[in-house]
């Protein structure tokens, strides 16, 4: 299986090398599905810093023992995990779809492997 970092740092280069044995890479749907990653975990990361923030704005309510500050703030907070437990969902499908895109990719063919893409060539 493909490197993924190496999808990331260097896709022309790869696209190239296994065009070479006759594979067409899917540069579009590779960048597609990354940047759909890339979304989902920055969305998370956003979500993650409410729920600390929130979590600190609840302590600071029960110590000024404001109850009905910190029952609503808790109840965003639910809200957040909510949030946060959809997000992972769609990140782990994400994920998913990226390791079958990889998996299908052929190895790459080494420097001195002639040009084609059968034997006979």
């Amino acid at each position: 299986m493909i490197d993924i970092q190496l999808l990331r740092t260097d896709i022309d280069a790869l696209e190239r090398r296994l065009a070479t044995r006759g594979y067409h890479l899917d540069v579009a749907a590779f960048k597609a599905l990354e940047d759909a990653r890339k979304g989902i975990q920055t969305a998370t990361e956003q979500l993650q810093s409410q729920r600390n923030a929130l979590a600190r704005q609840i302590g600071q309510a029960k110590a000024k023992k404001d109850e009905a500050q910190a029952a609503a703030l808790m109840r965003q907070g639910a809200e957040l995990a909510d949030k946060l437990r959809q997000m992972e969902a769609e990140n782990a499908a994400v994920q998913a779809r990226l390791h079958e895109f990889v998996w299908q990719i052929p190895n790459i063919p080494h420097d001195s492997v002639p040009l084609g893409s059968r034997p006979e060539d």
